[in-house]
């Protein structure tokens, strides 16, 4: 199954036409000043050389510059920010498979559990399942904690740092950011990838941050859908051994599992139905 985006953003049933894909990329770029192509194909779900393609097309049109390896905005911002796709459009990304990850999550919480959801778009999808909770919850995610904070009598904790207001998350370099007080029974936590070597990162700020929150965790559940499994990264936030399940979605190819479940983890194929894809797209 793949994942584009839903709603205004994809062609359901084709490939993403080009002006659509044009727009998100300048959409992408003037938040973040310079972005990789790598960046690009992840959220676009096209190739490289597609990807390039549009990026050279929007350069000669004198509507980004084309930079070596992603391409920059006519007037950065020259602010700090991180390597990562923005809330904002990672958000409408393969909605049905979060949906779907996030509801078989939501079966592994026993009540009276405390919690540690790290922030991330499919993390920020099991909010829908906490509602009539009554649990403690740490997250460094902003768009999490306000939404359990509106919604649900949660007890809400969140560590101090710096706010990345593109991503919607709170992160420190520091070791005391408040984690070190909070013990946690389970952690559920998305990720750039994920594969036999462990779960990956691509900024330095996002592998400090995991760790420390790995550290106040019994267990450790891996949200990831199937695209995850593809993606690399030469940033491990830990070894496979860490992770306890990984849920993910039916894109998910059996050579790419089974290398996890010999490694020990319990992995969970979440089944998208057709509720999830029409709520995608409502």
């Amino acid at each position: 199954m793949s994942c584009l985006l839903t709603g205004n953003e994809t062609k359901q049933s084709g490939a993403m036409l080009e002006r659509e894909r044009q727009r998100l990329i300048q959409r992408l770029v003037d938040e973040r000043s310079i972005v990789s192509v790598g960046d690009l194909v992840a959220l676009l779900g096209a190739s490289e050389a597609t990807v390039r393609r549009d990026v050279n097309a929007m350069a000669e049109r004198g509507e980004i510059k084309r930079v070596r390896g992603g391409a920059e905005a006519l007037h950065p911002r020259h602010r700090t920010h991180l390597v990562g796709v923005p809330f904002e459009l990672s958000r409408d990304v393969c909605v049905p498979q979060k949906r779907a990850i996030a509801r078989a999550a939501a079966t592994m919480i026993e009540p009276g559990e405390s919690l540690i959801i790290n922030g991330g778009t499919t993390t920020w999808r099991l909010v829908d399942h906490l509602r009539d909770a009554d649990i403690d919850i740490l997250t460094n995610s902003f768009a999490i904690a306000a939404e359990l904070l509106a919604k649900s009598n949660n007890r809400i904790s969140m560590p101090g740092g710096t706010v990345y207001r593109e991503l919607n998350i709170v992160l420190s370099p520091f070791a005391d950011d408040t984690t070190s007080h909070f013990c946690a029974s389970t952690m559920f936590t998305g990720c750039y990838g994920i594969n036999r070597f462990g779960m990956m990162e691509n900024d330095p700020l996002y592998v400090q941050s995991g760790q420390r929150l790995l550290e106040r965790a019994q267990r450790v559940v891996a949200m990831a859908d199937s695209r995850k499994l593809r993606q690399r990264s030469s940033m491990i936030v830990s070894g496979i051994g860490r992770v306890n399940a990984l849920i993910t979605d039916s894109g998910a190819a059996e050579q790419e599992l089974e290398p996890l479940r010999r490694a020990g983890v319990e992995v969970v194929v979440a089944e998208v139905t057709e509720a999830d894809q029409f709520a995608a797209v409502a």
